[in-house]
C-alpha cells in the first residue's frame, strides 16, 4: 500500500477541488505503469473515503478542536481522511496507519502524528449520533450522504424507497461496454474478450450493448478500445440514444455533447450517414469531443463551439430531433463520481434548474413543427426532471409529452407514466430520467 499512498493523497486533493477522480485515477496508473494489484488497491482506497467523507470529516472534527480542516493544506487534509479511514472504517492498527503516513505528514501544529491518530481513534460512533434528533441526519451518516439531500429524498420518496436507494451510493456499478458499429461488429469484439478472458453478458434491452462480469485486463488497456472500435456506456446512458430514434434523414442536434458518448452513439445508429450538429462551449470539452469523433472514425458530426442557449441567433437550421442532455447535479451519479456528492449545495441546485430551462426553452425555438426533444439527466432530482418537464409543457401548450421507447426503466405517474427513470438499486446502472416532447 505504501506506493500508492502519494497518488491517493494528490487524487484526494484534486478531487475536492473540482477534478474528476475518474480521470486522475485513470491519468495516474497510465502515467506510473501501476501494476493490476496498485491499480486495484488506488482505485479501491479513493473511492471509498470518498463516499464516505462526511464521516471520516465528523470522526475528525469530534476529535478535537484545536483546527479547521479547512485551515490546514490539502496533503494534510487528505492524509487524516486517508488514516481515519483506515482506523475507524477499516479498522487498521493506529500503529500501522502511523508507520504508513507520518512521514506524509506535514506537522502544523504543537501536536504530532500520533497523538492526532490517538485523538481520532478515541471518538466512538455513538459520539457521531450525539445530539443528532431528526431522522434525515441520522440516515446522513448512517449512509454517508449529505443530509439535505436525504431530506429531499425522504419527501420525494419517503422512508422506504430513500433506504433502498441510500445504500447504491456505496456499491460499485457493472461496467458497460458499447460497441461502435461504425469500426467493429458484436461478433468480433465478443472474440476479443474471450481471448482476453473477459466475461461478460449480452444487454438484451440495448443493441450492441455489453455488461461486463469479469475482467482481468482494464477495457481502456485492449487495442479495441485504444482503436476506437468499443467505448465505455453506462446502460442508461446508451438508452437515450434510443428513444431519440435517429432516423437517416433526420436534422439532429446534440445541445450539451461532450464528452460525446451519445452523439457517437446517433452517429452508429446511422449508420455514418446523415446530419447531426454538436454543441460545446468549452474550449477543453470541444477538443475532447473531436478528438472522440476522429477516434471513433466519425464524419457526419458538424461541431459547434458556442453557448447553446444562444444558438438560434448563430445558425438557421430547424431540427428534427434534439438531444437535450444538460448539466445537472449528477445526483445519479453517486457511485461511480462519489465526490459530486459533497461538491455542490442546495443553491447550486437552483442554478442547475435555470440553466435547464433556458436551454429546454432554446431547443423549443430550434425544432421543427412535428419534431421531438428528448430531454435527459443523470439525476434522481424531481426539480431537475418532473418540475423542468412540467413548468415547460403549461408555458408551451404547442408541445405534448411521447412515450419514451424502448421502455427500460420505470415509468413515472407524475407525467402521466410518460417518462421513464432509472435507478441505481434496480436497474444496475446510473440514476437517469428521460422525457420526450413533441411539437404540434
Amino acid at each position: 500500500m505504501d506506493s500508492i499512498i502519494p497518488f491517493v493523497i494528490e487524487i484526494l486533493g484534486g478531487a475536492l477541488r473540482g477534478k474528476s477522480s475518474r480521470i486522475a485515477l485513470r491519468s495516474a496508473v497510465e502515467t506510473n505503469k501501476l501494476n493490476r494489484e496498485e491499480e486495484s488497491a488506488l482505485y479501491y482506497l479513493v473511492f471509498e473515503i470518498l463516499r464516505r467523507l462526511n464521516v471520516i470529516d465528523l470522526y475528525i472534527k469530534t476529535s478535537t478542536s484545536s483546527y479547521s480542516l479547512k485551515k490546514i493544506s490539502s496533503d494534510n487534509r487528505a492524509i487524516l481522511r486517508i488514516a481515519t479511514y483506515l482506523m475507524k472504517i477499516e479498522n487498521k492498527d493506529i500503529e500501522f496507519v502511523n508507520n504508513l503516513l507520518s512521514s506524509h505528514f506535514e506537522q502544523f501544529s504543537e501536536s504530532n502524528f500520533l497523538t492526532i491518530l490517538d485523538l481520532i481513534q478515541s471518538v466512538s460512533e455513538e459520539q457521531l449520533y450525539e445530539n443528532r434528533n431528526d431522522l434525515a441526519s441520522n440516515l446522513s451518516i448512517e449512509y454517508f450522504t449529505p443530509t439535505w439531500i436525504v431530506r429531499k429524498f425522504l419527501s420525494q420518496w419517503g422512508v422506504e424507497t430513500t433506504k433502498k436507494i441510500l445504500p447504491s451510493f456505496q456499491q460499485n456499478l457493472h461496467l458497460y461496454v458499447r460497441i461502435n458499429t461504425i469500426k467493429a461488429n458484436l461478433e468480433e469484439i465478443l472474440r476479443i474478450f474471450h481471448l482476453n478472458d473477459i466475461s461478460y453478458s449480452i444487454v438484451e434491452e440495448i443493441e450492441n450493448l455489453v455488461r461486463i462480469e469479469e475482467n482481468e485486463i482494464p477495457i481502456p488497456q485492449l487495442e479495441a478500445f485504444k482503436e476506437g472500435k468499443i467505448l465505455i456506456q453506462q446502460k442508461a446512458s446508451a438508452l437515450v440514444s434510443l428513444v431519440l430514434d435517429p432516423q437517416e434523414d433526420d436534422e439532429i442536434l446534440d445541445m450539451c455533447a461532450s464528452p460525446g458518448g451519445k452523439t457517437s452513439h446517433i452517429a452508429a445508429l446511422l449508420k455514418n450517414k446523415g446530419k447531426i450538429v454538436a454543441v460545446d462551449m468549452n474550449d477543453e470539452r470541444v477538443k475532447i469531443l473531436k478528438d472522440r469523433m476522429n477516434l471513433l472514425g466519425i464524419k457526419l458530426v458538424r461541431i459547434i463551439q458556442t453557448d447553446a442557449r444562444e444558438l438560434h441567433r448563430k445558425i438557421e437550421t430547424r431540427f428534427d430531433k434534439i438531444l437535450l442532455d444538460p448539466p445537472c447535479s449528477g445526483s445519479g451519479t453517486y457511485s461511480s463520481r462519489p465526490e459530486n456528492k459533497w461538491r455542490m449545495n442546495q443553491r447550486d441546485l437552483g442554478w442547475y434548474v435555470n440553466l435547464q430551462k433556458d436551454l429546454l426553452n432554446e431547443a423549443a425555438v430550434l425544432l421543427k413543427t412535428g419534431g421531438s426533444i428528448v430531454y435527459s439527466t443523470c439525476s434522481l432530482f424531481h426539480e431537475e426532471n418532473h418540475s423542468v418537464i412540467l413548468d415547460f409543457l403549461q408555458e408551451n401548450s404547442n408541445f405534448k409529452l411521447v412515450e419514451t421507447t424502448p421502455m427500460v426503466g420505470v415509468t413515472s405517474k407524475i407525467l402521466n407514466e410518460k417518462t421513464q427513470e432509472l435507478y441505481p438499486h434496480i436497474h444496475e446502472t446510473e440514476g437517469f430520467f428521460i422525457a420526450k416532447i413533441q411539437k404540434e
